[in-house]
Order: C-alpha cells, then structure tokens, then sequence
C-alpha cells in the first residue's frame, strides 16, 4: 500500500516579468523544495513554481523521481474515485494545478479561454494552446500585490478620453464620440458594445503610433502637466511605462481596474475577464490548463488579438469583489488557525495555515487530493493517528490524497503553510 502523503518536487518556470535572483520567493521555495541541481542564478528571473500534474511543467516524488500523474495513474485511489469521475480525470491528472508566482514586471494583458474556447482553440493552435482545458484561478496575495483587472465604468474611460489627448487620439474619432455619448447610458447593451468597440480599435492600434503617443504622454506627465482628472492614475501610467516603454498595453490604465492587494487579499480570476498582474508575491491556484490569450506586454508573435476579442467579457464594474476566507478552525486569526478561500471555481480552494510556535493545528479528512507548500518556518504533517510523520521547511511540498486527516505541527518558530 502506497503512503497517502509524500514529498514532492515542484517545477520553476523563467519569465522576464519574474523577480531576479533571491529576491523571487518563487527562487526562495524552489531553492529549499529539493529540486535536482537548483541553484539560484543572481542574474535569473525566477517567475514560477509549479505544483500539479500539467505537462508544461510536472511535478515528480520526490523518493523515486517518477512523474507525479504516472504515480496517481498507478494509484487512483489518492485521489479518489468521486473526484476522477467528477472531472473526468485521466492519466494520473489532478483538477487543479498550484502555484506560486513573483513579479516585479506586469504580466501580458490577458484572458482565459472556458472550455469549449480552449477546445477549439487547442486543436487549431496545439503549439499555442497546450491543452483543451479552461483555467478559472484564483490569486491570493502573499506580498503587497497590484494588478489590472476588468474593464473600467464607461463613464471613467469617457472621462479620460476627453482628458488625455495622447489616448483618444489613437482611436477613430467616430468610436469615440459614440462612445462618450452612450457612457453615461443605463442602457447596458448599448454601453457594453460601444466599449468592445472602443477596445477591439484600441488592441489594433499600430504599436509605431501608440509609441509616439506614448512619448507625449510620459514627456507632459513628467513635466507635471497632468490635468486633475489624470492625478489619480499618472503613477500608474508612468509605472507601467518604465516596464514596457513602447508598448500600446500602457494605455490600458485608461481602460481596465487597477487595484492594490494586501497580504491575504483574494480575488477569482473568470472566463474571458481580462486581466494583468503588476507586482508581488501571489499564491495562485486554477483548473488545471496553461491556457492564456494575451493582447499586449507580450512579444507580438505570442499575440492573439482576434480570440482574445472573441472571448472577452465586456463587464464594465467599479470595482472587484475579494474572497472573504472561512475558519476551519476555532479561533483562527492572523498568528495561528486555517482559513480557507473558496471561490466559485469547482476544481480548487486553498486554504491558510499558521501555526503557532509549539502548537498543532489538525484537519478533518477532505474529499479531494490536497497539495501543501511550506512558505515559512519548519514542522511537521502528522497522519495515521500520529503512526507518520514527514518533516517540513520553507519551499518544500507534500502530496496529501483523499480522506487522509492530517495534523500540522510547529517547531521553534511558527510555521505557514498553503
């Protein structure tokens, strides 16, 4: 009989937005996780960790090196016969794929595919898309986090289109003036379309152009000649500025929500809600899929402007509501007890552990597999009526399979887990 719960080896992924060197606490864990020959590389940037079984970057046992999803194929019952069926799992798959992300540059401008998009589109660009699967995800903030989301009210994106030549300038003045008329409108279908056509014109702009105007932009900015309208979002323009200089996404200052996360802020991410982290350290977990339809702060060739208009969802909003967590158990607070985020995502939740120094915090058996990722401090998970234990320390992960309680313990400091 194979153990219920065992030590994983996570997967890295490098991108240029990723935070360099040993300031990534994605290098951080990934150092301590006991991945073969990981040493961190001071000019790298350390983007990613990945904890799941999706093949851009699986995830193996740590005890014999064999692929995490051919060791669940082998023994199907971690993770459990309800949950294969649910999902309709094969070969070993999970139905979600756990991160942990670190970023001191946005990400591309992006969105999610549901599933019959990411059917369709997996199978006209296998090379682009890797698997027919949807990707829901969730984001919990580890560090202070920023990021764009969703469309703005139409009626702040008429406000800066009357304020910021630089940007209404890109766009037909048609389109403009239609939409600053229909705005303020409570009709929502005539508003939600005069925004997808401001936006699709906008997506198309030549980059040449929207770099000039760009330029005036930042120059005017700069030279504090901003009007009071622009106050509010300059630091973020010239922020996103000094990221991507001459690329067209700036300007989605003027168009998308930027909000600043806390540590332990959570927000869902749906389908076709479009979507760029700015900075921070973010817990992320999603429907296991790698699929992302970008639209700027990419490389043009890894652009796809006609799906992305294809499946966004244009829901202007004021704001974005945040997963409020649940105990799990009595009396959890900031410094010791779990907390669980469940969003309305099927696949996933995540839960906060903190465990005071000295003390044990013990969960009931769940109905699905678990993935757990030590993010400071060192302990121990307990199971079998206390018969196993496996020691744990920051970066390390630990598989634990369907119906298994579990308890996790402190040593000398406190220890936090996800």
């Amino acid at each position: 009989m194979t153990a219920p719960v065992f030590r994983l080896i996570p997967a890295t992924k490098n991108y240029p937005w990723g935070k360099q060197g040993r300031s990534s606490l994605a290098a951080q864990l990934a150092e301590g996780a006991g991945i073969p020959d990981f040493q961190i590389d001071e000019s790298k940037h350390y983007a990613e960790m990945w904890m799941g079984t999706h093949p851009n970057a699986p995830t193996r046992v740590l005890s014999t090196g064999q692929l995490l999803s051919e060791h669940l194929a082998s023994h199907p019952e971690l993770v459990g016969e309800s949950v294969i069926k649910r999902f309709s799992l094969q070969n070993g798959q999970i139905p979600f794929l756990f991160k942990v992300l670190s970023f001191d540059n946005a990400l591309p401008v992006q969105i999610h595919p549901d599933k019959q998009t990411a059917q369709r589109i997996h199978s006209e660009k296998p090379n682009s898309y890797a698997d027919p699967n949807h990707k829901p995800e969730m984001a919990l903030a580890l560090s202070d986090f920023g990021a764009l989301c969703g469309f703005l009210p139409t009626f702040q994106v008429a406000v800066y289109l009357s304020a910021v030549p630089e940007f209404a300038s890109l766009l037909p003045n048609d389109i403009v003036e239609h939409f600053k008329s229909v705005a303020r409108s409570l009709d929502e279908p005539d508003s939600k379309a005069a925004l997808r056509d401001l936006f699709s014109s906008y997506v198309r702009v030549d980059n040449k152009r929207a770099s000039e105007q760009l330029k005036h932009l930042v120059e005017r900015y700069q030279a504090g000649k901003e009007t009071d309208a622009e106050k509010q979002v300059k630091p973020l323009v010239l922020r996103l500025h000094e990221m991507y200089p001459e690329d067209n996404g700036v300007f989605c200052a003027f168009i998308m929500n930027h909000f600043e996360l806390k540590p332990g802020n959570a927000f869902s991410i749906a389908a076709g809600e479009p979507h760029a982290y700015i900075t921070g350290d973010i817990v992320e977990c999603m429907a296991t899929s790698d699929n992302t339809i970008a639209v700027a702060f990419s490389p043009p060739e890894e652009r796809d402007v006609d799906n992305f208009l294809s499946c966004v969802q244009f829901n202007p909003t004021r704001g974005k509501t945040f997963i409020q967590p649940t105990m799990v158990t009595r009396g959890s607070t900031h410094t010791n007890g779990s907390l669980i985020y469940n969003p309305a995502i099927d696949e996933l939740a995540v839960m906060q552990v903190i465990v005071a120094k000295g003390q044990t915090e013990a969960h009931h058996k769940l109905k699905g597999p678990s993935i757990a990722v030590a993010i400071e401090g060192e302990g121990t998970v307990v199971w079998a009526d206390g018969a196993n234990r496996l020691g744990m320390k920051k970066g390390q992960v630990v598989f634990i399979a369907t119906g298994t309680e579990v308890k996790f313990s402190a040593f000398e400091t406190s220890f936090k887990l996800y």
